[in-house]
């Protein structure tokens, strides 16, 4: 994994204010268990999972009471893109990172459809 990735915590419910994201999955919560404690009662004791696949984040929530939320949609799993704002009971961070990894689109390497040609 070569993507250096951080969250920047935007409130005071974090131990740190900037959390280095450098081993995944990184489980989020509020129980002694989490790779990140947030102190926040609204946070469950294990509140959501950040994994890195082909250097693109995502989060992915775990069944938490008050839901994880990106850029203030409620989401299940989502990509995480630099500048995102990823919401954890009422502990929001900002998602700070440089792609590296070419995002697939279906679209260009779809082949452009050909006429067909009788030939007699």
């Amino acid at each position: 994994m070569s993507l250096a990735a951080k969250l920047i915590a935007q409130d005071l419910f974090t131990s740190s204010h900037e959390i280095a994201l450098t081993e995944f999955p990184l489980h989020l919560g509020r129980g002694a268990e989490a790779d990140v404690q947030v102190g926040d009662r609204w946070v469950s004791r294990d509140h959501c999972e950040i994994d890195c696949v082909d250097d693109v984040l995502l989060v992915r929530d775990l069944g938490s009471k008050h839901g994880t939320f990106v850029n203030g949609r409620s989401v299940l799993e989502a990509e995480l893109r630099p500048g995102d704002l990823l919401n954890i009971g009422i502990s929001r961070f900002v998602v700070q990172y440089e792609p590296t990894a070419t995002r697939y689109d279906p679209a260009a390497t779809r082949v452009p459809r050909q006429e067909a040609v009788l030939v007699s």
